[in-house]
């Protein structure tokens, strides 16, 4: 596997909220908050982790770049909750403590080795590129938007890199095992799009998207990320920048 282009990527990544225009924030309507305040909160915590399992099933991969890269997506996410817990902080906003459907996938991450920490992050991220794109629309929180923009671009290089992961370790596996794992992804996927619409449809209701909507959405991610893992798209850092700026915009519409 060679991760020196990721780790090119996140290396100069660094500086991704460093852009973010705090003076010129409007704060949240009394009703925007009550439509969005747990959900946040939920998404926070899930943002915020040490890793340390993740970076133990990294290291007995016995590679330098892998292992360097992924600290590197770790402080990334890590940057995420940051930014989102400042934020809550300037709106008066409690972080969680603990929350089950977290503990569910922090407890499914340490159980099934590097593949199965690697396809749980991959199943929680598809969701976060609509659950964002839903939030940048349930509000007028200029704040609020920006942050929910330059998430979207850091998860959409995030379904990348963990997509180039899975290929990597596919290939060191047979036919049948490789079905195998698809197979239990698919079916993760799809419950994971079901209890996230439970407890985060006001968000997504708001941010304009039915359940049909929002499912249809969320499989269209996971299906593109099921072409990289098995090679029919492409998964590299160099054209996946060009391919983000595009979407951008139609974050923004």
């Amino acid at each position: 596997m060679n991760f020196l282009l990721w780790q090119q990527y996140f290396l100069g990544n660094r500086d991704h909220f460093d852009h973010l225009e705090w003076k010129d924030s409007q704060t949240l309507t009394a009703l925007e908050k009550q439509n969005i305040s747990q959900s946040i909160r939920q998404f926070q915590r899930g943002e915020h982790s040490e890793g340390k399992h993740f970076l133990q099933f990294a290291l007995r991969m016995q590679d330098a770049g892998y292992m360097n890269t992924v600290k590197l997506f770790i402080k990334e996410e890590q940057d995420h909750a940051a930014i989102l817990g400042k934020f809550m902080e300037t709106e008066g906003i409690p972080k969680l403590g603990r929350d089950w459907l977290d503990t569910i996938f922090r407890r499914l991450r340490k159980l099934t080795g590097l593949e199965g920490s690697v396809t749980v992050l991959l199943t929680a991220e598809i969701i976060a590129m609509v659950y964002y794109k839903a939030l940048f629309n349930a509000t007028r929180s200029a704040i609020l938007k920006q942050i929910c923009l330059q998430v979207l671009k850091d998860e959409e290089m995030h379904l990348r890199f963990q997509s180039y992961t899975l290929e990597c370790l596919y290939k060191h596996k047979r036919e049948f095992a490789s079905i195998f794992s698809r197979t239990v992804h698919h079916v993760l996927m799809a419950g994971t799009i079901f209890m996230v619409w439970i407890w985060h449809y006001r968000v997504l209701r708001q941010g304009g998207y039915s359940f049909l909507q929002y499912a249809k959405e969320v499989w269209k991610e996971f299906t593109g990320c099921q072409h990289m893992i098995t090679g029919k798209a492409d998964n590299q850092p160099a054209s996946s920048i060009k391919k983000k700026l595009i979407r951008e915009s139609n974050w923004r519409a």
